[in-house]
């Protein structure tokens, strides 16, 4: 667990650390809440899948960070359930559930994936608001019967767009956002059809299921709306021989093709991708009851 900034309470560092040992959720409780408040707060749930490369950790932390902090003005509390090392606890009293994005690939299963597939496949009886992301994104289509792909675009990494269909539009995820969204991606796989139940929402050139939804509120989506571009430019670099193979590979210049993705991610508008976290935490506190609360 990441150390706070600043004086942390001796309480809230008390119920923020795991037993030695424990391998259920741990809570993980908003910046500068007195942990007498905890109980009133929205709960989420954020399943991680893995953990992002080290090199990144140390000035970002790791994905459940990255959500912590995008989600940083809202009054939340989190449990963090670690699903590659732990079973994974029952979702079904918590506001809301994330599932964050991962360095492993849907097309190489191991064994810890099958219990996420179990609770992707029945979602959406538990009648809470879920966001998958990237990795998550693409388990929720396999899970729920439509099929993964390693991309033949190869590498979408950086600062993208993707167009909103005319459901994305309408879709209460998508509430107000601009069409086509700038968001930040980084995946080469993809999903390439939806489940027979899935709603498409959004896509583009190199990922047409960009976004879709299952249910009533279980939503996938394969760009990054956490992420920032101070993590994207560390991951970029630290694929850049990948990444310049590849596009030497394609037929691209691959000389200064890093530079060219790290110069895009300075004309990249974080606020709207953001703002669809904003309205997932909307979603979650219209589905609020008191036995989702702390």
């Amino acid at each position: 667990m990441m150390k706070l900034r600043g004086r942390v309470d001796h309480r809230q560092r008390a119920r923020s650390v795991p037993r030695a040992g424990a391998t259920g959720p741990r809570p993980m409780p908003a910046r500068g809440v007195p942990p007498i408040l905890l109980h009133a707060l929205p709960r989420i749930l954020i399943i991680r899948t893995g953990s992002t490369a080290l090199e990144v950790q140390r000035g970002h932390g790791d994905y459940d960070r990255w959500f912590r902090d995008a989600l940083a003005a809202h009054n939340l509390a989190f449990d963090l359930c670690d699903a590659t090392k732990s079973a994974i606890t029952d979702a079904s009293p918590y506001a809301g559930i994330i599932v964050t994005g991962s360095v492993k690939s849907v097309l190489k299963p191991e064994p810890w994936m099958d219990r996420l597939a179990a609770l992707l496949r029945g979602a959406g009886h538990m009648r809470v608001p879920m966001l998958a992301v990237c990795f998550g994104c693409q388990m929720l289509a396999r899970a729920r019967g439509g099929r993964v792909v390693l991309s033949p675009s190869g590498w979408e990494i950086g600062a993208v767009e993707v167009t909103l269909t005319a459901a994305g539009r309408l879709d209460p995820l998508f509430e107000g956002l601009p069409s086509p969204l700038p968001v930040l991606a980084m995946h080469e796989d993809r999903v390439e059809t939806l489940p027979s139940d899935g709603v498409l929402l959004a896509g583009n050139d190199s990922a047409p299921i960009q976004a879709f939804r299952v249910d009533e509120s279980v939503w996938g989506v394969q760009f990054h709306p956490e992420a920032t571009t101070g993590i994207l430019r560390e991951l970029i670099k630290l694929r850049r021989e990948r990444l310049e193979a590849e596009a030497r590979a394609r037929g691209r210049v691959a000389e200064g093709h890093v530079d060219r993705l790290v110069e895009d991610l300075e004309r990249f508008d974080p606020i709207p991708a953001r703002r669809l976290l904003d309205n997932f935490v909307r979603l979650c506190r219209r589905d609020r009851s008191p036995d989702r609360m702390m």
